[in-house]
C-alpha cells in the first residue's frame, strides 16, 4: 500500500447515520426535559429536519471524497478537508494501540472500523478510519504494531485475510501463546452484577418522570388522589419500578458489550475482542500498559468476583473511564495466576499498611455532614421526611468501610493503592511509570497531621491520577523518600559500596 487511497464509499453512510444517531441523541434530550418545539407547524418542522439530514449526508460525503491515506514502511501518513487542509504523519513508534470494530452498518458492507490511538493523544483516538476491508486493516495493524514486521510478510496477510478471515474475526496463524474466554455463566453474571444500573436508573426515572405530560387530566387526576392517600406506597414503587427497568437495562447492554469476549496472549502483544452487535478487537503491546486496576464492586465484593482494567499510555474508551477492560469478570483469587499469563510483571498479591485511626473520623464526617444537613431540609419539605435521618447513619458507615478498606504499600520497584469510594479499587503502580507524585494537606487534615496523596501515571493528554486520602505523616515520608531519585541513589550506592576488610 504505496499510493493514496480512500475509504470505502460506505463511509459517507457510516458518517451520516453517525450524524443521525447525535440528532436522535438530541431529540431525547429535548424530551426528557421538557423542550418540545411546541407552535411551530408540522411541515415546518419536516422541513428544518430533511435540511439537517440533508446537510449531514453532504458532509459524509464530503468528508469521503476529501478524506485520503497512504500506508508507508514505519508510518501512516493521511490527508484531509476541503477548506481547511489538513496532513497527518503517525509514526509507527508513537502507536499504542489499534482498535478495530465493525458496527451493524460496517458488518452488512464486510467492513471494520480502525481506531489509531498514540501515547499522548487526549481523549479522542489520534485518528479513525471508519470503513475499510478487513485485509486493509489488518495491513495496517501489522505494519503499525509489529517491531520487525516484514512487507513482504504482510502483503501475505493482505492477499489472503479474506479468506483467513471466514469467521469475521480470526486470522489464521501460530497458536497463541494465552487464551481466556468470558463464559457464557461469567457473562450473565458479570451482567446481573454490574455497577451501571446507577446510571441507568438516572435516565429511567428521567424518562419516566415526563410520561405524565401525555397522560389524558381524567387518568392523571385519579393517580394525583392516590398519591396523595398512599403517598409512601408510590414513592416505594417508583423506586422499585426504575430500578428494576435500569437493571435489566444494564443486563441487556452488558451482555450485547461483553459478549464473546475474548483475551489472548501472543508474545508481547495482547489481543482483546468483544461485542454481540458492535464487535471490537484491540491489540496492545504488553510493555505499554502503566497500571493495572483491579474493581470490586458492592454486589461483586460478598461473590467475590472483579473486574480488571489497564491503563496504557493511548487511553481507552469514555465509557470505561478512559481505560481497557482486561477481564470483565473473574474470581479474585483468581486475578494473580491471570496477570501472571497476560503481564506477568503485575503479578501481585499486595500486603497493605492500614491508615491511623486519627483517619476514620475524616473519612465518616466527610459523609455523615451532607448527609445529615439534607435529611433535615427532607424532614422540614416533605411528608414523612423523618425518614430520612437514615442517610447520616447509612452514610457514616460507608465512611467507616473506606477507612477499614483504604491502604498502601509498596514491593520492590512498585507501589499499591488501595481505595473505595462505593467499589473496592486496588492500583498496582510501577514506580518507572508514574508521571507525578504528591502530596496535599487541607486545614482539616493538618489538624491531625494527615495528607492525601495523590500519583499520576500517563494515559491520556492529561494523564490519569489516583488519590488515597489521610495517610499520616510518617507513611508521607516514607513514600516520598521511596519514589525520591536521590533516595534511589544513596540506596544504590550502598548496595555497590564494597565491604570493609572486618565486615567481610
Amino acid at each position: 500500500m504505496s499510493s493514496w487511497k480512500r475509504q470505502h464509499p460506505a463511509a459517507i453512510f457510516v458518517s451520516f447515520l453517525g450524524s443521525l444517531k447525535q440528532l436522535v441523541i438530541t431529540l431525547i434530550i429535548l424530551f426528557v426535559f421538557g423542550q418540545s418545539a411546541q407552535g411551530l407547524p408540522t411541515p415546518v418542522l419536516a422541513g428544518i429536519f430533511g435540511v439537517i439530514l440533508l446537510f449531514a449526508l453532504g458532509g459524509g460525503f464530503v468528508s469521503w471524497w476529501k478524506f485520503e491515506y497512504m500506508l508507508l514502511p514505519d508510518e501512516l501518513q493521511v490527508k484531509q478537508g476541503l477548506i481547511v487542509k489538513r496532513n497527518r504523519f503517525i509514526r509507527r513508534e508513537r502507536v499504542q494501540s489499534i482498535d478495530i470494530n465493525a458496527g451493524p452498518i460496517q458488518r452488512i458492507f464486510g467492513l471494520v472500523e480502525v481506531k489509531i490511538e498514540t501515547a499522548g493523544g487526549g481523549s479522542e483516538p489520534e485518528f479513525r478510519l471508519i470503513a475499510l476491508r478487513r485485509s486493509e486493516a489488518e495491513e495496517i495493524r501489522v505494519e503499525l504494531l509489529k517491531k520487525k514486521q516484514s512487507r513482504s510478510f504482510a502483503g501475505e496477510i493482505s492477499a489472503g485475510m479474506d479468506e483467513a478471515l471466514s469467521d469475521g474475526w480470526n486470522v489464521k496463524k501460530a497458536a497463541p501463546d494465552f487464551k481466556w474466554k468470558l463464559s457464557p455463566g461469567m457473562l450473565l453474571m458479570a451482567a446481573v452484577t454490574s455497577s451501571g444500573v446507577g446510571i441507568a436508573a438516572t435516565f429511567a426515572a428521567a424518562v419516566i418522570s415526563q410520561v405524565p405530560q401525555f397522560l389524558p387530566d381524567w387518568l392523571i387526576n385519579i393517580a394525583v388522589g392516590w398519591i396523595i392517600q398512599s403517598s409512601i406506597v408510590y414513592i416505594g414503587g417508583f423506586i422499585v419500578t426504575v430500578l428494576l427497568v435500569a437493571w435489566l437495562f444494564t443486563i441487556i447492554s452488558t451482555v450485547l458489550k461483553y459478549g464473546f469476549f475474548t483475551v489472548t496472549k501472543q508474545g508481547n502483544d495482547i489481543h482483546i475482542s468483544r461485542g454481540v452487535i458492535e464487535t471490537r478487537q484491540l491489540t496492545i503491546h504488553a510493555d505499554r500498559v502503566h497500571a493495572v486496576r483491579i474493581v470490586t464492586n458492592l454486589l461483586r465484593q460478598p461473590l467475590g468476583f472483579c473486574a480488571v482494567y489497564v491503563e496504557s499510555a493511548g487511553g481507552g474508551t469514555k465509557d470505561e473511564d478512559l481505560s481497557t477492560i482486561l477481564l470483565p469478570l473473574c474470581r479474585r483469587k483468581q486475578v494473580v495466576d491471570l496477570l501472571q499469563e497476560i503481564v506477568p510483571e503485575y503479578a501481585f498479591v499486595p500486603e497493605y499498611e492500614g491508615l491511623p485511626k486519627e483517619s476514620m473520623r475524616r473519612y465518616m464526617i466527610r459523609l455523615a455532614v451532607p448527609a445529615l444537613l439534607a435529611a433535615a431540609a427532607a424532614a422540614y419539605l416533605i411528608p414523612y421526611g423523618y425518614i430520612a435521618f437514615l442517610l447520616p447513619a447509612a452514610a457514616g458507615f460507608i465512611g467507616y468501610l473506606q477507612y477499614k478498606a483504604a491502604g498502601i504499600s509498596s514491593e520492590k520497584d512498585y507501589l499499591f493503592i488501595r481505595s473505595r469510594s462505593i467499589s473496592l479499587m486496588e492500583v498496582f503502580l510501577p514506580r518507572r511509570r508514574i508521571q507525578d507524585l504528591e502530596y496535599s494537606q487541607n486545614p482539616l487534615q493538618r489538624l491531625d497531621n494527615l495528607h492525601t496523596v495523590h500519583v499520576s501515571v500517563l494515559t491520556t493528554i492529561i494523564g490519569k491520577t489516583f488519590s488515597l486520602k489521610h495517610v499520616s505523616d510518617e507513611q508521607r515520608e516514607i513514600y516520598m523518600k521511596w519514589y525520591s531519585y536521590e533516595e534511589r541513589e544513596r540506596l544504590s550506592s550502598i548496595e555497590t559500596e564494597p565491604l570493609a576488610p572486618d565486615q567481610e
